[in-house]
C-alpha cells in the first residue's frame, strides 16, 4: 500500500475530470475508453460511488459503480501506470464493497474482456468469479466474461 495514499469521492470539477479521464486513455483501447459523457452519465448515477486514489495530491486510480436492484455494478476501475501494484486497485476496491453494503447490497457485478488476462487475474485474486459471457459485448465484438463477488456481512 502506497503511504501516502488518500481515498476520497471524486469531485465533479475540472481537475478531477482532467486526471481520470488521462488515467482511461492510459490504461484503455479506444473501444473500451470511457468519455467525458460516460463519466458524467455514471457520476449522476451514484456520485457516492465514483471513488478516487490520490497519492501526493494526484489522482492514481479511480473506480466508478452504481446500485441496480440487488447488486452493485463496477463499470470501471483503472489506474496510472505510474502507479500500478502499489495496492491503489485493491483500497478503492475495500472502498466501493464498503460503500456498496451501505445499500444492503451484498453482490457486485463486473465485466471484463475475455482476452484481458491482467483484468481476469485481478478480479479473480480479489474474489470474483465468472459467471457467464456476453457475446459481442464490445464496440469491436469481443466477447465479456461476468464476473461477480459475494460481499461478507457487514462488521
Amino acid at each position: 500500500m502506497t503511504a501516502a495514499m488518500h481515498v476520497r469521492q471524486l469531485a465533479w470539477e475540472e481537475a478531477d475530470i482532467d486526471q481520470i479521464l488521462e488515467i482511461e486513455r492510459s490504461s484503455f483501447n479506444h473501444y473500451d475508453a470511457y468519455s467525458l459523457a460516460d463519466f458524467e452519465r455514471w457520476y449522476h448515477y451514484n456520485p457516492d460511488l465514483c471513488i478516487v486514489a490520490e497519492v501526493n495530491g494526484r489522482i492514481a486510480g479511480y473506480v466508478i459503480s452504481r446500485i441496480l436492484p440487488g447488486i452493485g455494478d463496477l463499470a470501471s476501475l483503472a489506474i496510472n501506470p505510474a502507479y500500478r501494484r502499489r495496492g491503489i486497485g485493491t483500497a478503492l476496491l475495500d472502498a466501493i464493497e464498503r460503500r456498496v453494503k451501505e445499500y444492503g447490497v451484498n453482490e457486485i457485478n463486473l465485466e471484463v474482456r475475455k482476452t484481458n488476462l491482467t483484468g481476469l487475474a485481478f478480479w479473480q485474486n480479489m474474489g470474483f468469479v465468472p459467471f457467464g459471457t456476453l457475446p459481442g459485448f464490445y464496440e469491436d465484438g469481443e466477447d465479456a466474461i461476468r464476473m461477480r463477488k459475494i460481499l461478507a456481512e457487514m462488521d
